[in-house]
């Protein structure tokens, strides 16, 4: 089964040159071709984890921009996922340039502080997937304009 599944998952995956990654991190596979759709029209490279050793792998060895995650992924919950744990203890500098948008049925839809919360960019209701392209264009958009003063001055200063 475990083959099975990173078959299915390394189908959706897609790249080309000259557009920043994109990991999807959700077992569901409506919801994955929901948000992969949503991240190939927002022109992302896609990525698709089949599994937590997948993600840790991806993780080890590629750059991600993006990080879509579903809250139970590897069967995780609300209060308790290892990816989201791993993510939120990873070094500032190296975390601050990943978009984390956390998917869940707990959550209000860009809830800001439930986003603050949990340390991530966003928060998506699975009921509002219909809006999952405009959710994740506006929240991207607020993040880098908010972190673009800031990743320039770190640039001018050599450490980013």
């Amino acid at each position: 089964m475990p083959d099975l599944e990173k078959r299915i998952a390394s189908e959706l995956e897609h790249h080309e040159d000259g557009l920043k990654n994109s990991l999807v991190c959700d077992e569901h596979q409506d919801n994955r071709k929901l948000i992969v759709n949503a991240l190939r029209e927002l022109r992302y490279n896609i990525r698709v984890a089949s599994d937590i050793e997948d993600v840790y792998d991806r993780l080890r060895y590629e750059r991600f921009d993006v990080i879509v995650l579903n809250d139970n992924f590897g069967g995780g919950s609300s209060d308790n996922n290892e990816i989201l744990e791993f993510i939120q203890t990873m070094p500032i500098a190296e975390r601050r340039r990943i978009f984390v948008a956390l998917v869940g049925n707990e959550y209000k839809s860009l809830d800001n502080m439930m986003a603050f919360a949990k340390s991530v960019n966003v928060v998506i209701n699975n009921n509002d997937f219909a809006n999952l392209k405009a959710m994740l264009k506006r929240a991207i958009t607020d993040n880098d304009n908010f972190y673009r003063v800031f990743k320039g001055v770190l640039t001018e200063l050599g450490k980013s």
